[in-house]
């Protein structure tokens, strides 16, 4: 059997994730497990053997597991993906990059260098909160997952305001210098001159209709 070297990672990567998804199971089947890291070791030999390869590659007789893996696999790819099975792989995968984001944040509370720490920690924060959501998924009823498919989920707003206002970008850059030409920012002081001048020219007005009421009174 002649297979693309590609697909051969491609059912790796799958099977991996099935292994992934069964260890996370609250009964899972250890028997299952067992005969799936048996294909996997038996692929990452067979991957090993023809790392410098180039070209298609030829599975043998004694390949016999990875070959029929590979027609399943093959079967199972061009099938209608469930939703609910597909969330739930992708919550997984989640989970994990959460797993890797909470180590990433410990280094950097440890780290001495406070600003630096404090600009990687905004961003992990508002990331973990998105993941966080996606990784819930794995436990999430059918009804919750229609309406992710019907819906537009909001995304959580937690730092970004913050995170947004720090970025640079050249159209930032532009409006600032367009900005600068038309003399900038007016000053606080000048503003408040202003509005107390306005102020006082609007209670000298009432002062003068009172006035002109006393004196038709008068005649």
């Amino acid at each position: 059997m002649t297979v693309e070297k590609s697909e051969i990672i491609e059912l790796q990567k799958f099977i991996e994730r099935k292994l992934r998804e069964l260890n996370l199971q609250a009964n899972p089947d250890s028997a299952r497990i067992f005969d799936l890291n048996m294909l996997d070791s038996n692929i990452s030999l067979f991957l090993l053997s023809a790392e410098f390869k180039d070209g298609p590659l030829e599975l043998k007789a004694s390949d016999k597991m990875i070959v029929e893996a590979l027609k399943n696999f093959r079967s199972s790819s061009t099938d209608v993906i469930d939703p609910q099975t597909f969330v739930q792989e992708v919550a997984v995968s989640a989970q994990e990059i959460l797993d890797l984001l909470l180590k990433l944040e410990e280094r950097v509370e440890n780290f001495p260098e406070k600003t630096l720490g404090k600009n990687l920690s905004a961003r992990f924060d508002t990331a973990e909160e998105v993941i966080r959501q996606v990784a819930a998924l794995k436990q999430a009823s059918k009804k919750i997952i229609k309406d992710w498919q019907s819906e537009e989920i909001p995304l959580p707003l937690t730092n970004a305001g913050k995170i947004l206002g720090k970025c640079k970008s050249e159209k930032k850059a532009a409006a600032s210098r367009t900005n600068g030409l038309k003399g900038g920012r007016p000053r606080k002081d000048a503003g408040s001159k202003k509005g107390a001048s306005k102020t006082s020219k609007v209670s000298k007005a009432p002062k003068k209709s009172t006035v002109a009421k006393k004196t038709k009174t008068a005649k």
